[in-house]
């Protein structure tokens, strides 16, 4: 092969130059030369044709019949675009009557493949000018594009439609780009390449003749802006700005670090900032009234707990009173013993209302000022029955009680812990009263009262169940206020709604399920912690 001259290695086929200059170049070359050349073209990873100016095609490489298939001596409009007359505007040949290079981007019709050509002034081939064209299939690359733009239109629809604002910020915290609630929001202020601190109106800014300067960055050290760009951390606070509606609103700052991973030393290195805003001034204002809303509701379950709370110890207070009054009319006199034992009765009875009203004021108010300690739930129990017996007794319900009398205290509070028990066993004879009048006078009521400490020894679970149907449909909210299965007028749906309060309060727990294994109806688990100095 011969040698390649020197002047090919180093001269380089100018973009622009005249015609024949270039026809100069290539007609230097001996045969032999042309040969290596050829060669060489044919490795190029692109197609090279040249075409007179009466659309022949004089020269192509490999690439050009991988893409087009040979000419047979037909004319490029034909091999290229499959058409029988010349293309109405012709790039190549523009080149050549103007002696200019040109760029061109087309796509093949039967493959579908996009090329990008270039093409150069090539000089006079049997009196013809040519052009010759060099074109570079770009549709991998163009599809890729496509995917980026697809995929960058999709992100801009997303954030434009969202209720937050987003805004790109550099290093010294200008905005690059950001969506269309950005816009919106402060309307003019909003440009790029301003200071986010001049948009949001920090105190700290000042903008003269166009240049940003902060004044005070010291005071800008709490900024979670500032934050994230010295530690690489997300951050975020709420404060006030005024939008360009001239109205104050209260927003939800956010801002996210883009870094480039960690940086010699601690922290990593922040190349940019995302900012998101959130207007949460609707937000508050209805968090405001549902505080107010909340307090009113804590007002009327005080006044329908106490209510509720009290109906129990006032009837005992009733009957002991009226006991009293039966025995000074059937005897006239009472020995000093009796009355004072039935004072004592009616004394307790109005202590325990006066407790409750204090506990239930304490409990809904949120006051610290109940009285929590060790309590021997056998007592507690012991003291909810004898409110509760009269009424156990006349409708022949058979109480168990497996309470032993070796637990330890649990942590609670006396008088709310007896009104738990009146609560849970008010609730079972409830359900009782259902049953007989559903399954008649077969029927065999019951109650379980049951106590026992865990495996650790530091909890002791107290079960209440009852031989009735079981909890209804719709029993996951029985813990809600207001939430009742009984009929109209026959209860307020506080009961367990305050025992719930109340057993949270200690730190216990309180749970039910809908049928007990052995007596079929509701069962309901207080969980209470042993108390440490019992």
């Amino acid at each position: 092969m011969t040698a390649m001259p020197s002047s090919f290695l180093v001269k380089k086929p100018p973009a622009e130059e005249d015609a024949a200059a270039l026809a100069q170049f290539f007609s230097s070359f001996a045969l032999g030369e042309r040969e290596c050349l050829t060669r060489i073209v044919d490795l190029l990873p692109c197609y090279v044709v040249l075409i007179s100016s009466d659309h022949r095609i004089l020269f192509r490489n490999k690439a050009f019949d991988q893409y087009f298939g040979s000419p047979e001596d037909k004319p490029c409009y034909t091999v290229l675009r499959g058409q029988d007359v010349p293309c109405r505007f012709c790039a190549p040949l523009g080149s050549i009557n103007q002696h200019s290079f040109s760029v061109i981007e087309w796509v093949h019709p039967k493959s579908n493949h996009s090329f990008r050509v270039y093409s150069y002034p090539f000089g006079a081939v049997d009196g013809n000018p040519c052009v010759l064209k060099t074109g570079f299939n770009v549709t991998s690359k163009l599809r890729v594009q496509q995917a980026l733009d697809l995929s960058e239109q999709s992100y801009r629809i997303i954030t434009d439609n969202l209720s937050i604002g987003i805004a790109l910020l550099d290093t010294n915290l200008r905005i690059k780009t950001g969506n269309i609630r950005m816009d919106q929001w402060f309307a003019e202020g909003f440009k790029l390449n301003f200071s986010i601190c001049g948009v949001l109106g920090c105190p700290h800014f000042a903008n003269s003749q166009g240049a940003s300067s902060f004044l005070d960055a010291a005071n800008c050290e709490s900024c979670p802006i500032y934050s994230s760009r010295r530690d690489g951390n997300s951050h975020e606070k709420e404060f006030t700005v005024i939008f360009q509606d001239g109205k104050e609103h209260v927003i939800r700052l956010v801002t996210c670090p883009v870094s480039l991973g960690k940086s010699f030393g601690s922290g990593r290195a922040v190349r940019a900032l995302i900012v998101m805003l959130e207007d949460v001034t609707i937000r508050l204002r209805m968090s405001q009234q549902l505080q107010r809303a909340r307090k009113l509701e804590a007002m009327s379950a005080l006044a329908g707990g106490i209510a509720h709370e009290i109906n129990q110890p006032l009837s005992a207070l009733h009957l002991y009173a009226s006991g009293l009054q039966m025995l000074l009319e059937e005897q006239g006199d009472l020995s000093s013993a009796t009355t004072l034992e039935r004072l004592t009765l009616i004394m307790n009875e109005a202590e325990k209302i006066r407790s409750i009203i204090n506990n239930m004021r304490s409990l809904v108010l949120q006051e610290s000022n109940v009285s929590i300690g060790p309590v021997a739930l056998a007592s507690a129990v012991d003291m909810a029955l004898g409110v509760m017996r009269q009424q156990i007794d006349t409708r022949g319900i058979h109480l168990i009680r497996d309470i032993p009398a070796q637990l330890p205290c649990v942590r609670s509070n006396a008088v709310q812990l007896q009104q738990v028990v009146v609560n849970l066993l008010a609730n079972a004879i409830h359900a009782l009263d259902g049953c007989v009048q559903e399954k008649g006078e077969d029927f065999l009521p019951r109650i379980l009262l049951k106590a026992s400490l865990d495996d650790t020894g530091r909890k002791i679970r107290l079960e209440v169940a009852d031989s009735g149907s079981g909890l209804p449909k719709g029993s996951e909210r029985i813990f809600d206020p207001f939430f009742t299965t009984k009929e109209k007028h026959q209860g307020m749906g506080l009961g367990l709604s305050i025992s719930h309060a109340m057993i949270s309060l200690w730190g216990g727990e309180i749970s039910a399920v809908s049928h007990h294994p052995v007596l079929g109806g509701a069962l309901f688990f207080v969980d209470l912690h042993v108390e440490a100095d019992s």
